[in-house]
């Protein structure tokens, strides 16, 4: 039986063997305790437990994926099909499509390139896309700049996106799987636009990364927008990288993301820098400091070095937009005026959009915010590496 399935499955993905394929758990902040499986195009095989063909899946067929203790149960309609430790839709074309749509909870339906496999972990659902690489990139694009961008912007983002993706391939392999459909990795909701300006910017940057001077993937790092100066990679990740510098970025001033406000009691702004940081807020002079505190340029503290209070704390535990904003005295409140959206550690997205607007390439825009990185085909880069 196994070499029956070893047979079908290497039929099924002849065309498809000399791709990249990755493995995305999709899902994965929601506990879905119920979906139907259809095909869009190509027919799929149903594989059991790596070994027991169940159903050929086809047009008009629908399959219900439905969590049984630590099992997964399949039903066609009224007809229970079987229930196993995990099932696989094994595609029978390279550019087969197929489509989930949960019904508890009941979510907008997703379609997707590759393979499904399911199986339970924890009493908990684990759905598994199987996809070629090119591929994953177009929902990746999708989900990460949306629908109605140039293609040369697209290009930028197919670069990145599957740089990041190679570099990163193995981030998830304790969990089953290589990367995540979350901002943890990249977002990722499969495809939805069908928009041949994504298709066609992956295909004419097909296999296309961005290396270091040692032939190493960058780290890709991308946000929505900078406030006029992109980070330092050490300000937000403690690790210095030579092509993740600060430098001032106006393509990113006057955005959607380019300015926000947020206003904050300053008693309990107070009273959060003593408890977490021990913060002496009976020190006139020290309170003065973290009440008016002024960002021209990027700063790594509030309140210079001396304080040890890291902007990175600050915003994750106040969810700001970003760390790029100056405070100030509002009598019973503070106000903190802040630039940008995001880690600003990279490619500043909103940025990148307006240098395409106003003519500059896909490669002056990587070139602007990735500082001495080269562009290369991943196929070539084992014969590099030897050199």
């Amino acid at each position: 039986m196994k070499l029956f399935i070893t047979f079908l499955i290497s039929l099924f993905c002849f065309s498809i063997i000399s791709q990249e394929i990755l493995t995305v758990g999709i899902y994965r902040n929601i506990k879905i305790r119920t979906a139907q499986f259809s095909y869009v195009s190509a027919d799929y095989q149903i594989v059991a437990n790596d070994s027991i063909p169940v159903l050929l899946v086809s047009e008009g067929k629908k399959i219900t994926i439905k969590r049984s203790g630590d099992k997964v149960q399949l039903s066609e309609g009224e007809l229970i099909l079987g229930t196993y430790e995990s099932v696989r839709f094994f595609r029978t074309k390279e550019k087969a499509v197929f489509k989930i749509k949960t019904s508890s909870p009941n979510l907008k339906r997703r379609i997707y390139y590759g393979d499904l496999e399911v199986k339970v972990i924890n009493e908990i659902f684990t759905f598994i896309n199987h996809v070629p690489l090119e591929s994953y990139l177009i929902g990746v694009i999708e989900s990460e700049s949306g629908n109605y961008q140039s293609k040369e912007y697209y290009k930028v983002q197919a670069i990145i996106s599957r740089t990041y993706a190679l570099k990163h391939k193995n981030k998830f392999l304790h969990e089953g799987f290589m990367l995540t459909d979350l901002v943890n990795c990249q977002v990722y909701f499969g495809k939805y636009y069908q928009n041949p300006k994504i298709e066609q910017a992956v295909e004419e940057t097909k296999g296309l990364v961005l290396v270091d001077d040692e032939m190493q993937y960058i780290t890709a790092a991308f946000y929505s927008n900078s406030g006029g100066q992109t980070e330092n990679s050490e300000n937000v990740w403690n690790k210095p990288m030579p092509y993740l510098k600060s430098r001032k970025d106006p393509f990113s001033v006057g955005k959607n993301n380019y300015k926000w406000t947020k206003s904050i009691k300053k008693d309990k702004w107070l009273s959060y820098l003593n408890r977490k940081f021990n913060y002496p807020i009976e020190d006139s002079i020290s309170v003065s400091k973290v009440l008016n505190f002024e960002q021209v340029n990027r700063k790594k503290y509030l309140a210079g070095w001396e304080s040890h209070i890291l902007l990175t704390d600050i915003r994750r535990d106040w969810r700001l937009k970003s760390t790029f904003f100056s405070i100030i005295d509002k009598g019973e409140n503070i106000l903190l005026k802040g630039h940008g959206f995001g880690h600003g550690v990279g490619l500043s997205q909103e940025g990148a959009m307006n240098m395409v607007d106003l003519g500059y390439s896909y490669l002056d825009v990587l070139q602007f915010y990735y500082l001495n990185v080269f562009l290369i085909e991943s196929s070539k880069r084992d014969y590099y590496l030897m050199e």
